[in-house]
């Protein structure tokens, strides 16, 4: 639906005396609504929140990353693997250069083929991810050797993916653990937790690897190819050294709507330079797949 807004308000889709204040047949009469009697507790909200949102968003910096260079035509051809696998490790590349550490990373996955279906988090980062961004980082590695490890890498991220979709994803599993222990009452016929039940289960949801394991320093979502779109938002999740990035990876271009902490709200958080780094890794990638698969720089031939 956006789309179709976007689209429809490009300025090559307005010809001149296009618009009108008239209204059409199809188009029901604009009326302004009028807000009247709002009582002195209901302006003082409104002035919080108004104040909230100003605060919000001085913490934030934002920024539409628009890479030119190639899209998921060329990632297809020269790298032969999922272009969204591409992304992803790309990003993750991107953050361990500058940071010096694998981040946790969260990737939408659509569940929308279950009735009530929307999404599962898809754990980007794996054993084979940390490989790869290590042998990207050693100087002794050959190009065809780093292009082995993005292969093996993109084909277990496919994995993950499919199993979030199809339902196999652990996360909306923990959360519905955690609220049923929560909020739900034993049934009639069952009987009440034991206290060691109950210090096991909160060992479980407390658990220090299970808290780091979802701290998404990397939070992200791929989007559909939306070419008429200009920017995206994804809010990080996490202030300190944490990036909220979805991407749209059209056929020519990857856009990148990213969001982080300015530097008085995050710690380490540093947008301009992820955006910088993103770029020359693109870049790398794209030399590495080229030079493991023989495919000149220069070659445009269709798919």
């Amino acid at each position: 639906m956006i789309e179709y807004v976007a689209k429809s308000v490009a300025p090559e889709n307005i010809g001149v005396g296009s618009h009108s204040s008239a209204p059409t047949a199809h188009h029901a009469r604009v009326h302004r609504l009028r807000f009247t009697d709002v009582g002195a507790s209901v302006l003082q909200l409104i002035a919080e929140a108004e104040n909230e949102v100003k605060q919000t968003a001085k913490a934030s910096d934002s920024r539409q990353i628009r890479f030119e260079n190639y899209g998921s035509d060329r990632i297809k051809r020269a790298a032969k693997v999922s272009p969204d696998a591409f992304a992803q490790l790309a990003m993750q590349l991107t953050y361990y250069r500058i940071h010096g550490t694998f981040a946790s990373v969260y990737e939408t996955a659509s569940t929308r083929q279950f009735l009530h279906g929307r999404t599962e988090t898809v754990r980007s980062l794996s054993a084979e991810s940390a490989d790869f961004m290590r042998t990207m980082s050693d100087p002794a590695s050959s190009s065809r050797e780093k292009y082995e490890a993005l292969v093996r890498t993109a084909n277990k991220h496919q994995i993950l993916l499919r199993d979030a979709s199809s339902g196999n994803g652990v996360d909306r599993h923990i959360l519905g653990l955690r609220m049923a222990y929560h909020r739900l009452q034993p049934l009639p016929s069952e009987a009440p937790l034991t206290a060691a039940e109950k210090n096991a289960i909160e060992d479980f949801f407390n658990d220090p690897i299970l808290a780091k394991s979802t701290n998404f320093q990397l939070s992200t979502s791929g989007l559909f190819p939306a070419y008429y779109l200009s920017h995206t938002g994804f809010g990080s999740v996490v202030a300190e050294r944490g990036y909220g990035i979805n991407y749209i990876i059209e056929p020519k271009r990857i856009k990148f709507g990213t969001e982080g902490k300015t530097p008085s709200f995050g710690k380490g958080t540093d947008v301009e330079r992820f955006e910088a780094t993103l770029r020359q890794t693109l870049v790398e990638l794209k030399a590495i797949c080229e030079q493991s698969n023989e495919v000149s720089a220069g070659d445009s031939s269709r798919l």
